[in-house]
């Protein structure tokens, strides 16, 4: 016991939230904040969500239906399942969450990749389980690795964000598939799909197409990122109805808010916010990744919102340097990667202007430019 804590929560070491505009003194010449710290949409929410969700508020005294019955029919419908295998979450990372609580119990193992989202060992510590970390294979995730570390009686979840945050690397279908044939039948595998709608690749496996050929899985997705709704807190899980029961049973009544469904129901409906989304952060990825070539330094080539850099020196002393220009990023010294930041796709000029805050940066630190 430490000051009063379990042990399992006393080891566990606090996810560390990106820095909001309001932390952070302005630019130069009195330029806002510019955020690129938690991978959000750049185009903000749907107008149609905007307006579900002011329409919503008028009823804010209301408790919202605490099984979000509308927002799961239209889930439902989207992807052709029943509405009994849908489970809405505060967001898919309490999703994360309840999986633990719901299945791993005292003792038992869950398998992830190492540098993955912190968030799966958090849930794990959270209820005293055994998180078994398997190291990345040229930063991505290396599922034969990962099906023979599940192969003991003590694992019952792997989680696995594909594409993963925070390298934006993804695992194919080929790679899926023979992860599916060699891991036991009686472990639950988690597939965190929460960049999914920015997903181009022709050989990125489908949770959902899984999901029906009767894996034994638990898909995740978010309306925090494609959909630009990440203030209001709504994912979903989709599993089979089994599995859905148990989270049930042990998931808090309430737990999206009456304006969270509204808001996540319009934009479900509005695909063509998404496609510009997808369009504007396809566009702002390439010129990024282009103009880090140009200036000679290592990145981690991504299929999300975001990039992977390497600094080749403290990200820590790079992200202060940018924070003293008003611009956020994100260090990743919690995911044991130190000399990392993690940049989020914004708009042409936001992308414009975390270069120029980067270079500057990089010439204090004394890097000497090519």
């Amino acid at each position: 016991m430490s000051q009063g804590l379990p042990d399992n929560i006393a080891q566990i070491r606090p996810y560390v939230p990106g820095r909001n505009e309001e932390d952070v003194e302005t630019g130069p010449g009195g330029a806002p904040a510019l955020k690129l710290a938690s991978n959000e949409n750049p185009m903000g929410p749907s107008p149609l969500a905007l307006q579900a969700a002011q329409s919503a508020l008028a009823q804010c005294h209301r408790y919202p239906d605490g099984s979000g019955r509308r927002l799961r029919a239209a889930l439902s419908e989207k992807f052709r399942l029943p509405a009994d295998q849908i489970i809405l979450g505060n967001g898919s990372t309490e999703l994360v969450e309840l999986l633990a609580r719901t299945f791993l119990g005292r003792d038992g193992c869950a398998v992830m990749a190492e540098h993955t989202f912190v968030m799966y060992r958090i849930a794990v510590q959270s209820v005293n389980g055994n998180a078994r970390e398997v190291p990345l294979r040229a930063m991505r995730h290396d599922l034969d690795a990962m099906s023979a570390a599940a192969s003991d009686p003590d694992t019952v979840l792997v989680y696995i964000a594909n594409p993963d945050n925070p390298t934006g690397t993804y695992a194919t279908s080929a790679e899926m598939e023979r992860y599916f044939s060699r891991i036991p039948e009686k472990v639950i595998t988690v597939l965190d799909e929460a960049y999914a709608e920015f997903m181009e690749p022709e050989d990125y496996p489908s949770g959902v197409d899984l999901l029906k050929r009767g894996k034994r899985v638990v898909v995740l997705r978010t309306f925090s990122k494609a959909y630009g709704l990440a203030g209001l807190r709504v994912g979903y899980g989709l599993a089979p109805a089994d599995l859905i029961a148990g989270m049930e049973r042990v998931r808090s009544p309430f737990n999206t808010s009456r304006v969270a469904q509204a808001a996540a129901l319009a934009a479900l409906g509005d695909s063509e916010h998404v496609a510009r989304s997808r369009a504007t952060v396809a566009q702002g990825r390439e010129f990024l990744e282009s103009e880090f070539r140009r200036r000679g330094l290592s990145f981690v080539p991504s299929v999300t919102n975001f990039i992977l850099l390497d600094v080749a020196r403290s990200a820590q002393e790079v992200h202060g340097a940018l924070m003293a220009q008003g611009v956020i990023a994100r260090p990743l010294g919690p995911y044991r990667l130190p000399t990392f930041l993690r940049v989020s796709v914004g708009t042409p000029a936001e992308n414009a202007r975390f270069l120029q805050a980067l270079d500057a940066a990089l010439g204090q630190s004394g890097q000497e430019r090519p």
